[in-house]
C-alpha cells in the first residue's frame, strides 16, 4: 500500500511495519499483526477490544460461568425431590428413597457447576425411569421420558453451556444475544400485542412499545438493533385488538342508535 506521494503508510502501533489495511471504525493504519477480524469486519486491535464492537464476546464473558434460570430451576426441582424422598420414607416406599435422593444429588451438583452433572442430568431420568418401571410398570417410563426431554433441552441450552464454561458457536451466541439483549422494546411489544387480544388494557402498551421499538431499530449501530418484525407485529396486534374490543364494547351503543334511527321505518 503506497500513497499518492510515494510515502508508504505505517502501522499506527508498529511504525516499523508497513500497513496492510485500515481500521473500519477509526480509520487507523494497521499491520498484519494488529489487524483483527470481528464478525467479518476488520478493525485495529484497540477498536476490536471495545465492547460495542465485539459485543458478542462481551456478552459471552458476562454470562461465562454464571448461573442462569436453568440452574435455579434444577435447584428447585432438587429441593422438591428431597421432599418426595422424605414422603417416600414416611410411606415406607424404601425403593424410591435412593432414586429420589440420587436425582436430587445430581441436581445439586448441577447447580454448583460440577462438570459431570451436566451429562448426569440427562442420564438421571433414563436410569431413574428404567428403575421405576421395574417397580411400578410402564407408566413410570412415560414420566422418565418426559423428564429426559426436559433435561436434554437444558443440556443443549446455550445458557447452560456458558454456565459450565463450554465454548459455543457464534451462531448460537448471536441467537441468545438476540433473545436476551437485542431491542427488548420490540420483544415486549409483541408479548403485549398477544396479551391485548384477551386483555384490552394491554392495547396501549402494545402500541407504545411497538412504536418505540420500531424507532429504535438501527442495523448500522454497534451493536446493531433489530427486531423490526416483532415491533410491527406488536403494533398490528394492538390495532387489531383495539378494533376487536372497540366493536365488542360499542356494539350495545351502536345497536341502540340503530334502533332509534330506523324505528319508524316501514
Amino acid at each position: 500500500m503506497v500513497s499518492s506521494v510515494g510515502v508508504v503508510p505505517r502501522c499506527a502501533v508498529h511504525p516499523e511495519e508497513e500497513a496492510g489495511a485500515t481500521c473500519q471504525r477509526c480509520g487507523a493504519f494497521t499491520c498484519d499483526t494488529c489487524a483483527t477480524w470481528v464478525m467479518g469486519v476488520l478493525y485495529c486491535a484497540t477498536c476490536a477490544a471495545r465492547p460495542e464492537v465485539n459485543y458478542l464476546e462481551a456478552f459471552r464473558l458476562e454470562r461465562w460461568g454464571r448461573r442462569d434460570a436453568n440452574a435455579w430451576t434444577v435447584a428447585a426441582v432438587s429441593v422438591l425431590l428431597v421432599g418426595l424422598a422424605a414422603l417416600a420414607l414416611y410411606l415406607e416406599e424404601w425403593r424410591l428413597v435412593p432414586l429420589l435422593l440420587g436425582a436430587a444429588g445430581v441436581g445439586a451438583a448441577f447447580f454448583l457447576g460440577e462438570w459431570w452433572a451436566r451429562p448426569g442430568l440427562v442420564l438421571t431420568p433414563v436410569v431413574g425411569g428404567l428403575w421405576a418401571t421395574s417397580m411400578y410398570g410402564p407408566g413410570a417410563l412415560v414420566v422418565g421420558f418426559l423428564m429426559f426431554i426436559s433435561s436434554l433441552q437444558i443440556f443443549l441450552d446455550t445458557r447452560t453451556r456458558l454456565f459450565f464454561c463450554v465454548q459455543v458457536s457464534e451462531k448460537d451466541l448471536r441467537r441468545l444475544w438476540n433473545l436476551q439483549v437485542n431491542n427488548p422494546l420490540a420483544r415486549h411489544a409483541l408479548s403485549a400485542g398477544v396479551a391485548s387480544v384477551a386483555f384490552p388494557l394491554m392495547v396501549p402498551m402494545a402500541l407504545v412499545l411497538g412504536f418505540l421499538g420500531l424507532r429504535a431499530v438501527d442495523a448500522q449501530a454497534r451493536p446493531p438493533i433489530g427486531r423490526k418484525g416483532q415491533a410491527l407485529a406488536g403494533i398490528a396486534l394492538g390495532l387489531g385488538a383495539l378494533a376487536l374490543w372497540g366493536l365488542v364494547l360499542w356494539r350495545p351503543v351502536l345497536q341502540v342508535v340503530f334502533d332509534r334511527v330506523f324505528a319508524d321505518w316501514p
